[in-house]
This record gives C-alpha cells, structure tokens and sequence, in this order.
C-alpha cells in the first residue's frame, strides 16, 4: 500500500506523547484518527531512531552531485554508460550440468 500523506513533526510528536502516557495504539488510533498502521510505523521509528522527525530525502544528495561535479546524473544516464561499455542485463546463466546418476538413459 501507498503511503500517500506525511504526517508533521507536531502531529508525530503528539502520537509518541500519547504513547509514552501508555496508551495502545489503537486507542491513539481512535483519539487522532490516523490509521493503526501508521500510528504502528512512527512508534517503531521513534524506538530505532530516537527521534520522530522525518529523514532528508535522497533527492538532496542528487543536487550535491550535481553541484560538485557539473554533471546531471540520473537512472537513465548510468543505464546508457553501463550499456556503452557493453554491460547489459540480459546475461545468460549455465545450467548445472546433469550428473551419470541423475541421468535417464
């Protein structure tokens, strides 16, 4: 499934607030409104990361690319380079060779 709308840092905040009073998460479910599942999802984030602030986007790190070295890289540009050094995706795998026992004569 699609997660379609991100929810803020206030509104995380208050998830993890009504967690840490002890409620269950569907009783957060109820009292918010947001999904089981996504109360789910940012009380487990909040225990890996500590933090219940969303993570930058690797988008950014294109941008840094491109700003250092002048090029716009993008799938498609490595995908064409790859394919001009003749690295394609279509690789032929070797099929075991069948064992005297295994054979049926």
């Amino acid at each position: 499934m699609v997660k379609i709308k991100e929810l803020t840092d206030f509104k995380r905040e208050k998830v993890i607030s009504y967690y840490e009073t002890g409620d269950t998460e569907k009783a957060i479910s109820e009292k918010t409104g947001y999904g089981k599942t996504t109360i789910h999802n940012i009380i487990t984030k909040y225990h890996k990361t500590g933090a219940f602030t969303v993570a930058p986007r690797s988008e950014n790190l294109r941008k840094i690319f491109t700003a250092s070295t002048g090029n716009n890289v993008s799938r498609s540009t490595i995908q064409q380079t790859l394919y001009g050094m003749d690295y394609n995706s279509c690789t032929v795998l070797r099929k075991p060779s069948v064992s005297e026992h295994n054979q049926k004569i």
